[in-house]
This record gives C-alpha cells, structure tokens and sequence, in this order.
C-alpha cells in the first residue's frame, strides 16, 4: 500500500473540509478553541476557571488565552473576579450575554452537523464517528 500517496490525498481533503466547514462567518478551528470554545467550557460546568486551567483544556499558550479572554471581556461575555483564596489568580464567569451568544453558536453548530449527517446517512454516520474517534486516539499517540 501506498501511504505517502494516500497521506497527501488525505491532506487534499483535509484542506477541502477546512474550507468546507466555514459557516457562519466562522471557521471550525474557533469552535476548537476560540471564542466560542471557552464560552461553551465555561457554560458547561467550568465556571470559574483561570487561564492556565483553560490554556491546558485547549493545548493553547498563554498568550493566546489572554487575547481571547480579552475579546470576550470587551463583548461582555465573560467576566474576571479575583480568586478570594489566591489573589494572583483571576477565575473567569461566563456572563449572561455569554451564555446566550455561547447557546446560539452551539445551536448553529450543531444544526450545521446534523444536516451534515442526515446527508450522510445513518451507517456512513456511524463509521464516520467510529473513524474520527479512532484517528483522535492515533493522533494522541503519535504526540
């Protein structure tokens, strides 16, 4: 078999699927770990936590978590309070104009998904996830 082949067809459709994934006015990646990644952690029971907790959850360097954590504090959608136990550590909230922004791009993203998959169809559906979570397990070996 050739795998170097098959590797570069596999890039071709990752590139085309990146491209395809746009929607929205927003790219996948942001899903990932923008925005609107840690307003969905934060609304998913990890209120409260501090940038190196949400660094580490995103695999994200500090600075790219400041400068998201500083987006989101100038839309209103989070808000920093000073750990009352530790004093050097900021916790971050989502706010209530976070919660909805967050719950509306959750809806988008799933609606966007599902149409996806409808198309796709219940047994390709299926081997697509099976497929997907076999690769994130390959991908957290090959770190």
């Amino acid at each position: 078999m050739d795998y170097h082949k098959y590797a570069k067809e596999l890039i071709g459709c990752m590139v085309e699927n990146q491209q395809n994934f746009k929607f929205c006015h927003h790219d996948v990646s942001e899903i990932a770990r923008g925005e609107g990644a840690v307003l969905i952690y934060l609304m998913d029971g990890h209120e409260g936590a501090n940038a190196s907790e949400i660094s580490q959850q995103f695999d994200i360097n500090s600075s790219r978590v400041a400068a998201v954590l500083n987006a989101l504090s100038k839309k209103g959608y989070i808000q920093r309070v000073v750990d009352a136990q530790d004093k050097r550590k900021i916790k971050v909230f989502i706010t209530e104009q976070g919660r909805v922004f967050a719950q509306q791009r959750r809806e988008e993203i799933e609606d966007y998904f599902q149409k996806m998959l409808e198309i796709l169809g219940e047994e390709d559906t299926k081997e697509y996830l099976r497929l997907c979570c076999k690769v994130n397990q390959i991908f957290k070996t090959l770190k």
